[in-house]
């Protein structure tokens, strides 16, 4: 998730202070809330690769993208949030000029970062508890007020009702981008995230599941006679090459993710509060750059990698899920038919969020975090820009107090998920 990267000081307001997890000692952490596979293999390739040793993956990497989505252009950059960033200039180019962009107010910051970065005017709608999917009637009234570009975001990989979130924009001559960030291993029908929209922007940072250390690409598809006025491969685009220090950077993050990524060594890094490990932090906006070379060479290594590490996901969310309590107090998320969820991380709607787990400290150690600890409406640097003004948004302010996520990935052992079982079994609510 965009959230758990490390950067600019983390936002928390007043009010939500309740929602910090319970003061752990973090050296007792030990369960990574995502992991991404990076043997030392791939990172050694990484290596090769970003100091011009093999030669320049990006080319392969970008076909392989395009193919694997069915997109006729694959853009690749330097960050998710900047390809969703240049997703939202180039989407102007369609609507024209000075547009206002709707962003669920539930979501991660760094969306929100990326159209501060556009240079967009911002709208919010809201987004439906039981679904993570968009609010209708919200985003109806928020296209209603002006709104011309519309980012739709399937949180934690739950697909959303893509169609009908379309039409209702395209009746008003809006553009929608897929924001495909935490989509990886997720299905919608017989398509991939991220291979949905005519505009799609995926993210491939550490927690993604599938990853380059960091990396983003912007996804280009000419359908129902749509398509972005760009030129081939984004030649023209405002995107600087990626240079020696993003290579090392990435070398860097690619190193500490083999050696550090595993539960028994993840408290380490865990127990330095400056690194903000599993926090959501507001991230200002970067120029984008071009992806680098090790990025492009640890995806181009890690594919069949993070393609059984999805396959370990949703067994591990449908684990828990069937043996979820009949609770009141505890309620599931909903996909839309005939989708299949990524379960980047499982998200569960909890009466008094973390707190209510009969032991809170435990829930921390095995991986329980509460959700985005506001809603984007709360960021200053959203405010500054918000088109509407003032609004209410019900359903993710029920979000920010009750979601919590759990950990799914690979490195969750049979007995940690019986203890997760457990900590569900006896909530408080």
């Amino acid at each position: 998730m965009r959230g758990l990267a490390v950067g600019s000081a983390p936002f928390t307001p007043p009010e939500m202070s309740l929602l910090r997890p319970p003061a752990t000692p973090r050296l007792l952490w030990r369960q990574l809330p995502v992991h991404s596979p990076v043997p030392f293999g791939p990172a050694w390739e990484a290596v090769r690769h970003g100091l011009g040793l093999r030669d320049d993956p990006r080319p392969r990497v970008r076909e392989m993208i395009r193919a694997a989505f069915g997109a006729d252009e694959a853009i690749l950059l330097g960050s998710g949030t900047q390809a969703l960033q240049v997703a939202i200039r180039a989407a102007a180019r369609i609507v024209g000029d000075d547009p206002v962009v709707a962003l669920p107010a539930f979501s991660c910051f760094d969306v929100a970062s990326a159209a501060v970065g556009a240079g967009a005017r911002i709208a919010l709608y809201d987004v439906e508890p039981s679904t993570l999917a968009p609010d209708l009637d919200s985003l109806a009234a928020t296209l209603a007020q002006g709104a011309r570009i519309v980012v739709g975001v399937p949180l934690y990989g739950i697909p959303i009702e893509w169609q009908t979130m379309e039409e209702r924009a395209r009746a008003c001559g809006a553009v929608v981008i897929e924001d495909a960030a935490q989509g990886h291993g997720a299905f919608w029908g017989d398509r991939p995230l991220g291979g949905v929209g005519v505009i799609t922007t995926l993210s491939f940072g550490r927690g993604k599941g599938w990853t380059g250390g960091k990396g983003g690409a912007l996804l280009i598809r000419a359908r129902g006679g749509r398509r972005l006025p760009l030129p081939s491969g984004g030649a023209g685009l405002p995107v600087a090459e990626a240079g020696a220090f993003a290579e090392l950077g990435v070398l860097l993050r690619a190193t500490a993710q083999w050696a550090l990524g595993h539960p028994s060594r993840y408290r380490l890094p865990a127990s330095i509060p400056w690194l903000g490990l599993g926090e959501t932090r507001y991230h200002d906006p970067q120029p984008p750059t071009g992806m680098t070379r090790a990025a492009a060479a640890l995806l181009e290594h890690t594919r069949a990698l993070a393609a059984r590490e999805a396959l370990a996901r949703r067994a591990n969310a449908e684990w828990l899920l069937d043996r979820l309590p009949a609770s009141l107090h505890v309620r599931t998320v909903c996909p839309p038919a005939g989708s299949s969820p990524g379960y980047l991380r499982l998200p569960l709607r909890v009466s008094r969020g973390l707190p209510g787990f009969g032991d809170p400290s435990r829930a921390v150690q095995l991986g329980v975090m509460p959700s985005y600890p506001s809603t984007l409406a709360a960021l200053p640097q959203v405010r500054a820009r918000l088109a509407q003004g003032t609004g209410q948004w019900p359903g993710a302010d029920e979000l920010v107090r009750e979601l919590v996520t759990l950990p799914t990935h690979s490195l969750v052992t049979k007995g940690d998920r019986e203890a997760l079982a457990r900590l569900l079994a006896d909530y408080v609510g």
